[in-house]
């Protein structure tokens, strides 16, 4: 198999990347907003000091997430890291909600415990520019190709599968990768089978035990509010209707940038435990698909337990179901201030009452998730 397409840059091809990228004036723009106590010339020499993509990462991205947390959130935390071994590679597999931050804030949480940080599952179709490429890979990321031809599709799906085979289990580094393509807009997260039987393209034998093998451990983020949550209304409305939705041009990078700027409330990542045992329970599964579906399940449940449940989602619950259940939860003015965000958010949407719905359900679909899931 050839990565060479695929795989992040080495440390060896540190320097020559991040030569270039002092040439792109929007990045440069962007990282100096977040750091601005950085005099002029000084960025690109603390760049070019360091040795190591590791060193990179943990000495300036995480500097930079450190500026965003400070401007963005108004409580981060995270649990779980303490329970998985700083020796381990696994599999993380989360759900799936901002497209920038989810992988960047796993990665700092892995850098902030002492563990190795991650190697990044990245689609192709969010590389519009050569110098977000360039980007990506020299802060550990390979790229998974979307939008080619379908006579490609196998090949590089089987690609794909090796290269993650051959990062865990050959370089010892651990992966992450979402529960699906594309995030979960409705607040709906759910893990695709597919995904898994990717995973599965690379066993030498048993389906079964190659995905206990990958030693994967579902992760949860949740964030309180999702900055991007206006923006996917239109969106949902569109397919709610059965109608097409065609993505204007830039719309990936304005969701991006939101994603990155505005304001997410409380964030909380939770770090599961290794789902091998409750895999193997499986063993008595003959059919292929129908194994996916129940290993994709296990995953689900692990995410929807270990889901943070904020304000706003128990006030939308509430909202969407007329009911007072979960009010002992509510901050201290927190239906009313809920309330004003949703309305402030759907600005022309305001009163159209499908689009309320739609929000709202984005909102308390994790409280309805965790329910299910006892």
């Amino acid at each position: 198999m050839n990565f060479e397409d695929i795989r992040p840059y080495n440390d060896d091809e540190y320097h020559r990347v991040v030569e270039t990228l002092f040439k792109v004036t929007p990045l440069m723009d962007v990282v100096n907003a977040y750091l601005p106590e950085l005099a002029s010339g000084e960025l690109e020499k603390i760049l070019l000091s360091f040795k190591t993509i590791n060193e990179f990462q943990s000495k300036m991205v995480c500097r930079v997430i450190d500026s965003v947390l400070a401007s963005s959130v108004k409580n981060f935390g995270y649990a779980g890291l303490d329970k998985i071994s700083k020796d381990s590679a696994p599999l993380y597999i989360t759900n799936h909600r901002d497209i920038v931050l989810d992988s960047a804030l796993i990665n700092y949480c892995l850098n902030d415990s002492g563990h190795n940080t991650s190697e990044i599952a990245i689609g192709s179709n969010l590389l519009s520019e050569p110098w977000i490429k360039e980007l990506v890979r020299i802060n550990k990321s390979f790229i998974v190709k979307r939008n080619i031809p379908k006579q490609e599709m196998l090949a590089s799906s089987q690609n794909l599968s090796a290269y993650i085979n051959h990062t865990l289990k050959e370089k010892k580094q651990s992966i992450w990768i979402a529960q699906r393509e594309g995030r979960a807009k409705d607040g709906f997260d759910k893990t695709a089978p597919g995904l898994l039987k990717m995973f599965g393209m690379a066993a030498d034998g048993n389906l079964l035990d190659h995905l206990i093998s990958l030693n994967i451990i579902p992760v949860t983020l949740a964030y309180e509010l999702d900055p991007c949550d206006g923006l996917k209304v239109p969106e949902l409305l569109k397919k709610a209707a059965g109608e097409e939705y065609v993505k204007a041009k830039g719309e990936d990078e304005m969701n991006m940038g939101l994603g990155i700027r505005g304001h997410k409330g409380n964030v909380h990542i939770q770090f599961g435990t290794p789902i091998n045992e409750k895999i193997r329970e499986l063993s008595h599964i003959k059919n292929r698909n129908e194994l996916l579906k129940n290993i994709a399940a296990i995953i689900d449940k692990e995410i929807y337990q270990n889901y943070h449940l904020w304000n706003s989602n128990y006030v939308a619950y509430d909202l969407l179901h007329s009911s007072k259940k979960y009010e002992d939860k509510y901050d201290e003015g927190g239906k009313a201030k809920f309330e004003r965000y949703m309305d402030d958010k759907l600005g022309d949407l305001k009163g159209n009452a499908a689009a309320e719905k739609i929000f709202l359900l984005m909102y308390a679909n994790p409280v309805l998730n965790a329910e299910a899931s006892v």
